[in-house]
């Protein structure tokens, strides 16, 4: 068997830790759910179709942008799927269409987002009372950090900060790629090949001028 066809073991320890979150946190809400006179059950219901909808303007945006590689995902998904029905005999155009892989895809974040939803409620109250309890700034500051790092996690999805300001930062004149943190052998000669011909370039100017 080639190893491209070989099947990737971690898919399934991902799978699993992912199935024992998610029933944690529906355990978790069923909870909420059982309780009558409270309205936790409506906020998280308002929460789902919130994330629901918010999940669908996600999904509208192009990769142009947003930097999720769910187009070749599942163009890759709907070939090799195909190629196992017609293995099988079966004549099919694919498993499901675009559209409604990302129906489905959208129904999920929303069930997650109505699971994260008390969570992310006790985990904003918890920042509040670390921000009361702690006096210094540097504390402060830190605490800060820590609650806001998600969201810069998440803003490296989009594809015009990672790509022109992380991998490629504007230096001067001239982009300098930073591929993992760190410039490469071939773009510091290259570097410095182009500031010897500028150099190069205006000392010859200089002279054809004085001539």
């Amino acid at each position: 068997m080639k190893p491209t066809q070989e099947m990737n073991i971690s898919l399934v320890w991902c799978l699993l830790v992912l199935s024992f979150a998610i029933k944690v946190l529906f355990s978790l809400t069923t909870h909420y759910f059982k309780v009558e006179d409270g309205g936790e059950r409506s906020v998280c219901v308002t929460f789902g179709f919130f994330f629901f909808v918010k999940a669908m303007a996600v999904l509208i945006v192009t990769e142009n942008y947003l930097e999720f590689g769910l187009e070749t995902g599942f163009t890759n998904f709907s070939d090799s799927a195909m190629q196992f029905l017609e293995k099988q005999g079966l004549e099919s155009q694919g498993p499901v269409s675009k559209l409604t892989f990302k129906f489905f895809l959208a129904l999920f974040c929303s069930l997650i987002g109505a699971f994260l939803t008390f969570p992310g409620l006790r985990l904003a109250q918890m920042h509040l009372d670390a921000l009361n309890l702690a006096t210094e700034k540097i504390t402060q500051t830190l605490l800060h950090i820590n609650f806001l790092a998600p969201l810069f996690m998440v803003l490296l999805w989009v594809k015009p900060i990672t790509k022109d300001y992380i991998m490629n930062p504007p230096l001067g004149k001239e982009s300098v790629p930073f591929p993992f943190g760190r410039l490469r052998k071939n773009d510091c000669s290259s570097i410095k090949e182009n500031e010897m011909k500028k150099k190069a370039s205006d000392r010859s100017s200089s002279v054809a001028w004085t001539k």
